[in-house]
């Protein structure tokens, strides 16, 4: 038995498919003991995903890769969990904190600064009458200065609360991996704060983040200037992509961003 979504070679091999979700790219199943990824776009990004979970430590979720019924696949154990909430992140926090230490550990090559430069030009151009200077000037500052130049550490670069899953035993995974790559360890820590932590209240979220500085040079300005850069990217990604939501974004964000330059 089928469940009729058109995956018959894939359902022949997990069971009948359950819709979990998904993005732009991707639809996201459930099958039994299983969770199915379902790619249209034909970049090869299953065998990327799972390449990168290999990679952060993770290859025992990964079962199997394939192209099938007119998809890229990647079949994965399924993870009995369901998105972090403000209620469950205190108790899940020890475990995000040590599985991302790990992770950033093993350092490899510098900082790719010349895309941070390029990715401020396109924020400036599209939000300069948003009048966002003192966050602008928060990352211009210290990439003028040289204060961002950092040792490169693998980094997930996309920690939003949908991506760290809590079972009821609260037991922590985090999911997709398809734009993990090497970048500043803080940067990681700030989008995990900008994207799970800002759950909590302004002053609880800023003093959790900073628990998870390295001991590093300029970490305290490196992280001032990476949530900076995310709140930017955030606001420049609804006016380019769902205008109709900015005014209301900006009005939540901008107000928090404000708060962790003025607490840092």
């Amino acid at each position: 038995m089928t469940s009729g979504l058109g995956f018959p070679t894939i359902e022949a091999r997990c069971g009948p498919l359950e819709r979990l979700g998904g993005g732009a790219h991707s639809r996201v199943y459930a099958a039994g003991d299983y969770v199915v990824k379902v790619y249209r776009n034909f970049l090869g990004w299953h065998e990327l995903e799972a390449s990168n979970m290999r990679r952060a430590g993770l290859g025992r979720w990964v079962v199997d890769t394939l192209e099938a019924d007119g998809a890229q696949v990647l079949i994965m154990r399924r993870f009995p969990g369901r998105p972090v909430t403000a209620a469950q992140l205190p108790a899940a926090l020890p475990q995000v904190r040590t599985f991302l230490a790990g992770l950033h550990a093993a350092r490899s090559g510098e900082v790719d600064l010349a895309r941070v430069r390029e990715r401020m030009r396109r924020f400036r151009t599209a939000l300069s009458g948003s009048g966002l200077d003192d966050l602008f000037e928060a990352v211009e500052e210290p990439l003028r200065r040289g204060q961002l130049a950092a040792r490169a550490a693998y980094c997930h670069l996309d920690l939003w609360s949908d991506n760290v899953l809590v079972s009821d035993e609260g037991e922590v995974l985090v999911i997709d991996w398809t734009r993990a790559a090497l970048d500043d360890p803080i940067r990681d820590l700030s989008l995990f704060k900008t994207g799970t932590l800002d759950l909590l209240p302004p002053s609880a979220s800023v003093e959790t983040v900073l628990g998870m500085l390295p001991d590093e040079p300029n970490a305290r300005v490196r992280l001032r200037a990476y949530l900076a850069h995310t709140y930017l990217h955030d606001l420049y990604w609804f006016l380019m992509r769902e205008p109709y939501e900015f005014d209301a974004q900006r009005a939540m964000k901008v107000p928090r961003a404000r708060h962790a330059l003025e607490t840092l």
